[in-house]
């Protein structure tokens, strides 16, 4: 194992359910990735829900250095570094806000850290987000065939690729930022396991409509901090949760699915559709998004890479990559 091409990626998305990582090497000539001792911890209980960044910064901080010391102990060659994601508190095309300490993180594993991702790529001419798409490009842009891979987190976003690389990257809706929000506090619930609850409902056409009119349409690309799709959702709750419980979650499962489908329509209707994140795990949502854009679905596991952890790979590929700000041990 080289160790310029072996690094730790840790990842937290907008979920804020658990953290993800392993080690990951990467040999751009030959496209090789291989990934060892992937690892996944769960945050408190109470983390979903803190307010202060203080608290956030040191959760996402000493849960990360835990999850490197345990792959580390797996280790036979020290990594060239580790890719440290952040928590987003917020974000827009000129600034982005992550909560962690980098530096906390590299002097106490002694290993150099990359981080700061989305300021970086803002300060180089991106918007901060999505950045996954680096590592979709790397994974699957060969052939003529027409892809869209689809990151069904918090929020969701996609990337359109062609044998000419990324067509387009954009955030695209919620995915399961909504629905989480809605099982936590109605039903006491992290989610709505394989979308049992929405499956017994019926769209609300009244909410549906409301809710698509308050996000962003068919504007690609685009990079969205998470209040862009809880602001009415928050602001409405009470009236929201009188709602027939079924018909709730029916109608946020159509609006996540609704959103996919309008960008695939948009990227004219791909050849092949690739998913990977949290929401592959909703297998009603993933029946509704297969009966609107009528193809089959895969997952990136189909390929060889577990949905659970591309986002950390995807961190990883960017530090190889050197895309970040870098983090020396003192």
């Amino acid at each position: 194992m080289g160790n310029n091409s072996a690094f730790i990626g840790i990842m937290s998305g907008t979920s804020k359910d658990a953290l993800d990582g392993g080690l990951y090497v990467f040999e751009e000539s030959k496209k090789l990735f291989k990934f060892h001792h992937l690892q996944s911890m769960n945050f408190s209980k109470q983390y979903k829900n803190f307010q202060s960044t203080e608290l956030i910064n040191e959760e996402i901080t000493n849960k990360s250095i835990e999850l490197v010391k345990k792959i580390l102990e797996q280790v036979k060659h020290t990594p060239s570094g580790i890719a440290f994601s952040g928590q987003t508190i917020k974000h827009t095309d000129s600034e982005s806000i992550q909560a962690g300490n980098p530096q906390l993180i590299a002097d106490s594993t002694g290993i150099k850290v990359y981080s700061d991702f989305r300021n970086w790529d803002i300060k180089n001419g991106g918007k901060g987000a999505p950045l996954i798409p680096a590592f979709h490009e790397f994974l699957f842009s060969e052939g003529s065939e027409t892809k869209l891979i689809i990151n069904i987190g918090g929020i969701a976003n996609g990337t359109h690729l062609s044998d000419t690389g990324i067509n387009i990257a954009s955030d695209i809706g919620p995915g399961n930022c909504l629905l989480d929000y809605a099982a936590s506090k109605i039903v006491n619930i992290d989610f709505d396991k394989d979308g049992k609850i929405a499956s017994r409902g019926k769209i609300n056409k009244k909410l549906f409509e409301e809710l698509i009119n308050n996000f962003p349409e068919n504007i690609y690309p685009r990079a969205d901090d998470l209040k862009v799709y809880t602001e009415y959702f928050f602001k409405n709750f009470e009236s929201l949760k009188k709602l027939p419980l079924n018909d709730l979650f029916r109608t946020l499962t159509e609006v996540t699915a609704e959103m996919i489908f309008k960008f695939f329509v948009f990227c004219e209707r791909p050849e092949k559709v690739i998913f990977h994140g949290g929401g592959t795990l909703n297998s009603f949502l993933m029946e509704r998004i297969e009966k609107k854009i009528e193809k089959k679905l895969h997952t990136t596991d189909d390929f060889g890479v577990p949905s659970k952890y591309v986002e950390s790979a995807g961190f990883a590929y960017l530090a190889y990559k050197k895309r970040s700000e870098i983090f020396f041990p003192k």
